[in-house]
């Protein structure tokens, strides 16, 4: 939980220590950033010492792509929508163009994409099971920023959610314009 907090010097004199707090926040998120990274980089290296990675070239060529255009979509998400790693509580618009007309996460669908990508670029099958656990963890933190989103964007959100029926892949939207398109 986060907030402003102050202490009281005298009856009159406060210091703002949001400063301090705005900073924890970040440093907390950075930490994660890093550990997600750190853990998939520990998951190869596991797979090479207990000899559970395997080497195919058209799985490497795969995976380097699907790394590459994870990074690609998480870009565009973050060209469009230039407060995506804030707290929701920070954001004050809701991002209906670019990529966010095709699914209501593009950022989070760049990262899983770029997790599996890089465990089937080296081949590691702890790193794929860790690529399997992220994706969850992503697909919760999409459905907690969405009902975040709800309570204080109301109708507007929900207007986008039915415009932007899918979270990661945009099977339903693309259904329905070929179905329109008819």
């Amino acid at each position: 939980m986060t907030g402003v907090f102050t202490i009281s010097i005298q009856k009159h004199n406060k210091i703002d220590i949001s400063i301090f707090t705005g900073f924890a926040m970040k440093l907390r998120k950075s930490l994660c950033y890093s550990a997600t990274w750190i853990s998939l980089t520990m998951g190869i290296v596991i797979g090479y010492l207990l000899g559970l990675n395997y080497s195919n070239v058209i799985l490497c060529i795969i995976g380097w792509s699907l790394f590459i255009l994870g990074f690609y979509i998480h870009y565009l998400s973050h060209r469009e929508h230039p407060k995506a790693h804030l707290d929701t509580k920070d954001v004050d618009y809701v991002a209906k163009h670019g990529i966010y007309a095709w699914v209501r996460h593009p950022g989070y669908l760049g990262l899983i994409l770029a997790f599996f990508g890089l465990a089937l670029a080296f081949g590691s099958i702890p790193a794929l099971i860790i690529a399997l656990a992220l994706t969850f963890y992503h697909y919760y933190l999409a459905i907690k920023e969405e009902k975040e989103m709800l309570k204080k964007f109301s109708d507007t959100y929900a207007e986008y959610m039915r415009e932007v029926p899918d979270r990661f892949l945009p099977i339903r939207k693309i259904i329905r314009d070929l179905r329109r398109a008819r």
